[in-house]
């Protein structure tokens, strides 16, 4: 197995295992508390986006003008169906 994949595999496990510990010391909060939770998560990229995205910035991150052609914001996800999802299993 080559580096690259093993790095996205270790990123998505710490990915998984995050949320895993995120989810259960959010499970005694109220629904309004894990939706609030659960969005604040979203708001960040994960650890895989982050890795994904800083290769495609080493290799073609910057055109002639100096500007980084990526925008910093993180792609939009399903965030409101998890969410009911989460907040449903947890109730």
């Amino acid at each position: 197995m080559n580096r690259r994949d093993w790095l996205s595999l270790v990123a998505v496990h710490s990915d998984s295992w995050l949320l895993s510990v995120a989810f259960f010391f959010g499970a005694p909060l109220t629904a309004n508390e894990r939706k609030r939770l659960f969005s604040m998560i979203n708001d960040l990229p994960n650890v895989y986006e982050s890795m994904v995205d800083r290769k495609h910035r080493d290799r073609s991150g910057v055109d002639s003008s100096g500007k980084s052609r990526h925008s910093s914001k993180p792609k939009e996800r399903n965030s409101e169906l998890n969410c009911n999802l989460f907040c449903a299993a947890a109730n």
